[in-house]
């Protein structure tokens, strides 16, 4: 069995007070074929955790510990609404992660997320 693998990219905004996340964070990632954002999102919390410099979490008085917690809501299984996520294909296409969480993601995928958009 032969497992095809894909790079998207992601960048993520974020209000923080220690000014690691409002500039910006951007994340080249490989998943799995038919990986959606929430495969590239787990991605990049391994990543970070396994960072030598460091992680980049916990944020928000301590309370967010990975990108999944800070976008994700796992009970309702969407993006949180104060969230905005602009996600396109290589040629394009768009892709409305936020009415449909479960979407494959093309692969050179370009996705940007951002955090209390509202």
């Amino acid at each position: 069995m032969i497992i095809k693998i894909k790079k998207v990219n992601i960048t993520i905004f974020a209000p923080d007070p220690e000014k690691r996340l409002s500039k910006g964070r951007e994340y080249a990632i490989n998943i799995d074929d038919n990986g959606t954002v929430i495969n590239a999102l787990s991605a990049i919390d391994k990543q970070i955790y396994m960072s030598p410099e460091g992680p980049l979490f916990p944020l928000y008085k301590d309370l967010i510990h990975s990108y999944l917690q800070l976008i994700w809501d796992g009970e309702e299984n969407r993006i949180y609404d104060d969230c905005a996520v602009n996600a396109y294909g290589p040629n394009r296409e768009f892709m409305n992660l936020q009415e449909d969480i479960n979407t494959n993601l093309y692969p050179n995928s370009n996705i940007t997320i951002v955090v209390h958009a509202d």
